[in-house]
């Protein structure tokens, strides 16, 4: 069996009564991009203090190469932790911003300069060396504060939130700017975010947290299209939720009609359960293993497509279907028009009510 690169052993945390951390075991692999994900007082922050050292563990151990880090302190651990707020010196260039903790490491002033040139290079901003932080851009000082961060050449760099002082537009430039990097320097990436897109586009997996424990870990694909429980489903994009019960063929909608479905989740007992489908995953007209019929109660134009809100009975709020914009031009339905949607078994996900 290979050794976890990274490996976090039912590791606790509590701060007085509370369990801000409850058992969690983890393995992260070599140079691999991981991103912790989860809502406000998850855990992911706080397993993320624990890794650099910032928080003491309550229970648990933590391994890099199968050594233990849990009782080395924050400088002597071979990680370094990128802050969202970037936490530049305005006094120090951008050379000397990235120098510092090399600087603060006491190596060899020509070896300093070679390391901080090389990176400058790497992240485009030789140009910009001489300049302060207050002469750049959010995007700029971003990679500044990835470079001091890299120039360590750090075993495991942590991130926290490290893209959430970013317009949106900037936020998506940066996301595959951060992964060519990591790619580049060959370094094992953790990521805390709240911003699913974010983690979904960047990660090579991904690990949703919820109370202090771990819920799922998967690929992006797998977490998307195989979510694991009803709140990883709607924690993760748009998800719309369908009422039906189970019944001695399987699963019905109230009235009645069969719905079809390969994924059901365990804990699903008999009477009353959930189908959840996604968005893109309906379609115009009654083709396929399941349909229904709605009225449109309202139309969000989102250029390569639009978002139908349909009001129907299964559902208590009106459910999301995604049309491209090829097919919304030849079948453009209008705001209180009935239709018929329809959706495939294999895009079918049953959950307990």
């Amino acid at each position: 069996m290979t050794q976890a690169f990274l490996s976090i052993r039912n590791v606790e945390k509590y701060f007085s009564a509370v369990k801000a951390v409850d058992d969690v075991s983890l393995d992260i692999r070599e140079n691999e991009f991981f991103a912790l994900l989860g809502a406000s007082g998850s855990g992911k922050t706080t397993l993320l203090r624990m890794l650099a050292g910032f928080e003491s563990l309550s229970g648990g151990d933590i391994l890099i190469e199968g050594s233990s880090i849990a009782n080395m302190q924050p400088n002597q651990r071979p990680v370094n932790l990128m802050f969202q707020s970037y936490a530049l010196f305005p006094h120090m260039t951008v050379a000397q911003n990235i120098a510092y903790g090399l600087e603060m490491e006491k190596l060899p002033k020509a070896e300093i300069t070679e390391r901080v040139n090389a990176i400058l290079d790497v992240i485009q901003l030789s140009h910009l060396a001489k300049r302060k932080p207050d002469q750049l851009s959010g995007g700029q000082r971003q990679r500044v504060a990835l470079a001091r961060a890299l120039v360590k050449r750090p075993k495991v760099l942590l991130l926290d939130e490290p893209l959430g002082a970013l317009d949106k537009k900037l936020r998506s430039e940066m996301q595959l700017e951060l992964k060519r990097l990591q790619h580049e320097f060959g370094i094992t990436f953790i990521m805390v975010t709240h911003d699913q897109e974010e983690a979904l586009v960047m990660a090579d997996r991904i690990a949703i947290m919820r109370d202090g424990a771990l819920l799922q870990v998967g690929s992006p694909k797998d977490i998307y299209e195989l979510p694991g429980s009803r709140y990883a489903a709607d924690f993760i994009g748009v998800m719309n939720f369908l009422k039906v019960k189970r019944t001695d063929n399987g699963f019905a909608a109230p009235d009645g009609t069969a719905i079809a479905t390969a994924h059901v989740s365990d804990g699903v007992g008999e009477g009353d359960a959930i189908a959840a489908v996604r968005p893109e995953r309906l379609f115009l007209g009654d083709a396929g293993d399941n349909h229904f019929d709605g009225t449109v109660s309202d139309i969000a134009y989102h250029g390569l497509d639009l978002l139908l809100h349909v009001e129907t009975e299964l559902s208590d709020t009106p459910v999301v279907a995604r049309m491209t914009a090829d097919v919304a031009d030849n079948h453009r339905p209008e705001i209180g028009q009935r239709i018929t949607l329809g959706w495939l078994a294999r895009d079918t996900h049953i959950f307990p009510a």
